[in-house]
């Protein structure tokens, strides 16, 4: 059934997260975007599954079962396939240590890469995206989103909040880490992710 307008609630309370979903529903018409804090309530979905994409849908169909909206959530999970049996896609945060600070995530990571050079420090992103409405799963996908390279030794600045990978996640064709690219160089990075945005157009095309 197709509707004029279509109220998605995107699903975390990540401020980087959520600017990348933004990302993915530009361009789209008949969508008013919310934010999880809009429903006042404080929701927490256990990433237990199996899979990034089967955590996102579990996330999406929880969260939809305290609202109305459509709701759109998301998992992802950098692989390294160098570091083989040390790194675990759907566990980077607690490899590297879920309470530790940014620049402590950064040297563990850089300790387990030691001694690794060029190609074996090759690294994607992996997201899966997923909707569902009133406790129904609609809607799913996954791919990988961004490709780089993790640097052997990290500059000595400031990190942003919560963007420890960024700081040390290198493009060499654009010679800089992600935190060190401006907005123009950042949407030329995103287009990677452009198979998960055109099938995630597609279907909220097929429905508004």
């Amino acid at each position: 059934m197709m509707i004029s307008k279509m109220d998605i609630l995107i699903g975390t309370k990540n401020p980087y997260k959520t600017a990348e979903m933004e990302h993915f529903l530009e361009g789209l018409e008949g969508i008013e975007i919310h934010l999880l804090a809009e429903i006042g309530k404080a929701i927490d979905v256990e990433e237990d599954q199996d899979t990034l994409k089967a955590n996102a849908e579990k996330k999406a169909v929880e969260i939809s079962q305290h609202t109305d909206w459509y709701v759109l959530a998301s998992d992802g999970g950098v692989d390294i396939p160098s570091l083989g049996k040390k790194w675990d896609i759907l566990k980077n945060q607690r490899t590297v240590g879920e309470n530790k600070s940014d620049r402590e995530k950064v040297e563990v990571l850089i300790g387990l890469m030691d001694g690794l050079k060029e190609e074996d420090r090759k690294c994607a992103y992996h997201l899966a995206l997923a909707i569902a409405r009133r406790g129904q799963l609609l809607w799913s996908f996954q791919d990988i989103s961004d490709v780089g390279y993790i640097v052997e030794k990290p500059e000595d600045l400031e990190i942003p909040p919560g963007r420890w990978m960024g700081h040390i996640w290198y493009y060499p064709q654009h010679k800089k880490t992600f935190n060190q690219m401006n907005e123009t160089e950042r949407g030329e990075i995103r287009k990677q992710g452009a198979k998960i945005k055109a099938a995630l157009h597609r279907y909220l095309k097929s429905v508004v």
